[in-house]
């Protein structure tokens, strides 16, 4: 077996030799191998934006999906994945419980399915699987549509599969628990506490055969491009003290996904890729079991997605150390944008701007990735102008249609630490005088204005005289100065010798008296080319 990983911290990129065995398992794929590289930008499509959202129509259901495929095909899309679960599934499944399993569509709020609800959650629950059915009874196959859509829009169609999604888990009886999770509580996760401490344990044959069959169906059933399995929802998928076991019993099982994905391809006569979405560090996505590395040293995978979870965006994925332990596989690395913005663990989260995308999308590109992949940009739910997001979106796809755009970059968090990490987040920090580098990308920066923005808090005090800021020694002049939701927001501009071309800023805030200062906020943002 090859061996995993040794990666001792944040600095370590040492990878052991491949065995033997690597170059028996890359020689067994070659119609996999000789697929064309991924390009162009990745979006994951959870369903439900679309059943969750749209008011379908009698007899208009396939318009519908078609129109949502559509949108994104006009937003630049190139590969689009269709994910159709969580621990149910949104199609009729043969091997998995459908979301509508158990409920009556035209019975109660209050009826068993839905009893252990919420009730302030019951009436979209509702419009949700509804939606389902109606697209079940007219006869459509939703991924099937979805696949034929992207296809006719020139998207390469992928199905994505949720590995261990534990929604809900507050609520054992919750509808969105299908059977398999309910009736087998002796295949969860031992010796956790909190909310993911029911996750499946893919320790346990049972729970890897119950994923295996998904797995085999999604492949049997649809003419894919690729299958993704998503690993972030989720990365809990052991025992406390077991993910190192697990690791060699979860890269076992991956060869085997692997065969299923090369039999398809056989029988479609077109390559099938296999792709994983893991944290978006490498020690901690080896140190929950995840061995992305093996994976894509030994062929397993094509497409590598690494990415925060949820909670907040991040502007810093070490993208560069991904790309040196990758040396030498053929796998196509994304960097993943999550949908929130959240400087503080403990501080709100709010949607990201256009600015705040550019600028997590250009330092994916920047550092080396191939390609930029969203997960929860929601067409019907994402805040931005619709003009807005179909521009956003279609600039992703390459570094120059980035590059003269507005973009912002803030200094966030880690959402996923190791199982035995003791990890500070960077934000809040307090003291009289204080630093931190942000890195806005390469590029001819001292034509464009640049900006920076620190939040201080909590209760600033106003009155006080604004902190003394410098950007690589030279100091910034203060633009604005005001109080917004719990904080004090000063705005500097930044003299444009300060910026250098490799983008990096060391920002320097000193207090100006005794007090020691908090920031909970800090950004930096270049504005629109000059013309």
């Amino acid at each position: 077996m090859p061996s995993m990983i040794q990666c001792c911290g944040a600095g370590c990129s040492q990878v052991r030799p491949v065995s033997r065995l690597a170059v028996v398992v890359l020689s067994c794929f070659p119609l996999v191998t000789q697929a064309q590289a991924i390009k162009g930008l990745i979006h994951n499509e959870d369903e439900t934006d679309f059943f969750w959202r749209v008011s379908l129509v009698e007899g208009k259901a396939g318009d519908a999906v078609d129109e949502y495929v559509d949108v994104m095909a006009r937003a630049g899309v190139r590969t689009f994945l269709c994910n159709t679960n969580a621990r149910r599934t949104h199609y009729r499944s043969r091997v998995w419980d459908a979301y509508w399993d158990g409920c009556d569509p035209n019975g109660p709020d209050d009826q068993p399915f839905l009893a252990p609800m919420p009730r302030e959650e019951v009436s979209a629950y509702r419009k949700g699987v509804n939606n389902m059915l109606v697209v079940h009874k007219e006869g459509i196959d939703y991924p099937a549509r979805v696949i034929a859509r992207c296809r006719h829009n020139g998207m390469s169609p992928w199905i994505s599969l949720r590995m261990n999604d534990c929604h809900n888990n507050d609520i054992p009886n919750h509808p969105f628990h299908g059977a398999f999770w309910r009736q087998n509580p002796q295949f969860r996760r031992q010796g956790v506490s909190g909310y993911f401490a029911t996750c499946l344990d893919y320790a346990h044959q049972e729970v890897r055969d119950y994923f295996r069959s998904l797995i085999a169906e999604s492949l049997d059933r649809y003419d894919i491009d690729g299958l993704e399995l998503d690993f972030m929802r989720e990365p809990y998928l052991f025992s406390a003290g077991k993910e190192e076991e697990g690791a060699r019993i979860l890269t076992t099982w991956m060869r085997e996904v692997r065969k299923l994905t090369a039999e398809a391809a056989a029988r479609r006569g077109h390559p099938v890729r296999l792709g994983v979405r893991v944290p978006s560090r490498p020690e901690v996505a080896l140190g929950w079991g995840l061995d992305a590395v093996t994976w894509a040293r030994e062929g397993l995978i094509e497409l590598l997605v690494v990415t925060p979870r949820w909670a907040t965006i991040e502007f810093d994925m070490p993208i560069q150390r991904w790309r040196q332990m990758l040396a030498g596989s053929q796998v196509t690395l994304a960097g993943g944008l999550e949908i929130l913005y959240r400087p503080c663990p403990d501080g709100p989260a709010v949607q990201v701007t256009p600015e705040q995308a550019i600028g997590a999308a250009y330092s994916v590109l920047s550092r080396g990735a191939d390609a930029v992949y969203l997960f929860n940009y929601f067409q019907k739910s994402t805040a931005w102008p619709h003009p807005t997001y179909l521009s956003t979106l279609k600039a992703m796809n390459s570094l120059d249609a980035l590059g003269g755009l507005p973009r912002c970059v803030g200094v966030t968090y880690r959402d996923i630490t190791g199982p035995s990490e003791h990890y500070r987040p960077p934000l809040p920090a307090t003291g009289r005088e204080l630093a931190f580098t942000i890195e806005l990308g390469r590029g001819r920066l001292q034509e464009r204005p640049c900006e920076l923005l620190i939040g201080l808090g909590p209760s600033p005090d106003s009155s006080v005289a604004a902190p003394a800021v410098q950007v690589n020694g030279q100091g910034c002049a203060v633009r604005d100065d005001t109080t917004r939701n719990g904080l004090r927001l000063i705005a500097l501009r930044v003299p444009p010798a300060a910026v250098s071309e490799s983008g990096s800023c060391v920002v320097k805030i000193t207090s100006v008296n005794s007090d020691a200062l908090t920031i909970r906020r800090i950004e930096a943002s270049l504005l629109q080319t000059r013309q």
